[in-house]
């Protein structure tokens, strides 16, 4: 392998990394949408979003399909804290009566992640967990028999 296809697999490595991050978080924030306009938690929709965490890890890193289980877990996590986060910032403006860009700025991340984690209910975490499994599962790499 030369130098220059090293390089090149580490930059695809690193654009598929950070488009599963970044996908999964604008999963999480049609959730957290969704979720306003319900009013509601809508706990079932992190199977929807580890699943979709799972299929783009499985299409972003073809080279590095056990690489992309664990990242497509981790950021499967990472995006219903997120998603929390969103709820948490979406309860203070509505409280406050403020805007939710205004909350989101007044708040700070440190109260925001506080709230995110007293609101989360353990069937909450069970679906995030469950969710989490199916976006492993989605990117597992599986034999294929005949190819």
């Amino acid at each position: 392998m030369t130098q220059g296809s090293k390089a090149v697999a580490w930059l695809n490595l690193a654009f598929g990394t950070l488009n599963v991050v970044l996908g999964a978080l604008a999963l999480a924030a049609v959730w957290a949408f969704a979720a306003m306009f319900s009013q509601r938690t809508l706990a079932p929709a992190a199977l929807l979003l580890g699943l979709g965490t799972g299929l783009l890890a499985r299409a972003s890193l073809p080279q590095a399909r056990r690489y992309a289980a664990l990242l497509a877990l981790a950021s499967t996590f990472a995006a219903a804290y997120y998603q929390q986060i969103l709820m948490a910032a979406v309860r203070i403006a509505g409280t406050l009566g403020v805007p939710l860009l205004a909350a989101l700025r007044e708040s700070g991340l440190g109260m925001l992640a506080l709230l995110a984690r007293m609101a989360m209910s353990s069937s909450l975490l069970a679906w995030i967990c469950a969710g989490m499994g199916l976006a492993a599962l989605a990117a597992w790499p599986f034999n294929r028999r005949g190819s």
